[in-house]
């Protein structure tokens, strides 16, 4: 069976996948601030993807925009607030996250469970079901 790999390994950058992980995978350990500050994002986000009605809809309802702390948490931007709230996980909840890596590129897999990697096909599923 030939293995489809969705991601290029050409494109592999720790960093981003490592962002992208801890937020795929340990939303429960963000701060109450934290995540009011990523519903606000989202929020946002689906404001600008929206009519003019739903997007004001939106803004009421799930922006926190005008909350001071949120303004200030995301001050420099939702990627370097993604990455502060990455290494802040990191740091204080160390012994909660397990950082799966494939063992023939080192690279992360998708989830702390995942048995195969998708950036080059190894798969270390149990050959016993």
């Amino acid at each position: 069976m030939q293995r489809t790999m969705p991601h290029d390994p050409a494109t592999y950058d720790d960093d981003r996948e490592l962002t992208a992980y801890i937020w795929r995978n340990y939303r429960t350990l963000l701060t109450p601030l934290e995540s009011l500050a990523d519903k606000a994002l989202m929020a946002e986000f689906k404001a600008e993807h929206s009519s003019p009605r739903m997007a004001k809809t939106i803004r009421e309802r799930w922006g926190s925009k005008d909350d001071p702390d949120v303004v200030a948490a995301l001050a420099d931007g939702p990627e370097i607030f993604r990455d502060r709230v990455r290494d802040r996980v990191l740091c204080e909840c160390s012994d909660e996250v397990i950082l799966n890596r494939c063992s023939q590129c080192s690279r992360l897999v998708a989830t702390p469970l995942a048995q195969q990697c998708l950036w080059c096909g190894h798969d270390w599923h149990s050959k016993d079901t």
